[in-house]
């Protein structure tokens, strides 16, 4: 079981998060990973993913669904490319990708990058972020900071479990979110 444990009211969940981050693109966010996740079990208004237009396997040729949402994260795109998803097989691995991923010690500490930790409990490694992503938003384990000099800003989010253990810690731009989004919806073919 991993050694992380919640903290209840942790110093980064009392930031003030800015007025102006309250928008339609925030509000698109919740209701897409919320509301009409793609995640089996998450939400009595989920979409699957053949209700959007995907095929029933999406993941497994490059140019389908998994290919194309890393592509939609600017670190992805770097060269040297970084590495992104820190996928643990089960909570007892969750510590070494936490720390593989610097999302271990002072979170969140680091807000150059995007990048992903988490416990693959669903189907896939995406459908795993999607379902931490829907918890951290409906269960308030999150915050936002603005890049500077950009239009964009960070979701800083954290999942947990039942037992008080951190399965997911993430980094991830809004404009990446609304890109799978977009992408998902099939309103953008990337």
């Amino acid at each position: 079981m991993s050694k992380i444990r919640k903290e209840e009211n942790p110093g980064w969940l009392q930031w003030i998060v800015p007025e102006r981050f309250n928008n339609p693109e925030l509000f698109k966010i919740v209701i897409f990973f919320v509301f009409h996740s793609p995640c089996k079990d998450s939400s009595a208004m989920r979409r699957s993913l053949q209700e959007y237009g995907w095929s029933d396997k999406p993941w497994f040729k490059p140019e389908e669904l998994k290919f194309k949402l890393l592509k939609c994260i600017g670190s992805f795109n770097e060269t040297p490319r970084k590495q992104i998803l820190f996928s643990a097989n089960n909570a007892d691995e969750m510590d070494e990708k936490l720390k593989s991923a610097d999302l271990l010690d002072n979170f969140p500490s680091n807000l150059d990058y995007e990048r992903v930790a988490f416990v693959n409990s669903k189907e896939n490694q995406f459908m795993s972020v999607f379902a931490h992503i829907r918890n951290s938003l409906a269960h308030g384990r999150l915050n936002m900071r603005e890049i500077p000099e950009t239009n964009d800003f960070f979701f800083i989010m954290e999942d947990v479990n039942r037992a008080g253990s951190v399965t997911s810690r993430m980094i991830l731009k809004k404009s990446t979110l609304l890109k799978w989004i977009d992408l998902i919806e099939k309103v953008i073919e990337k």
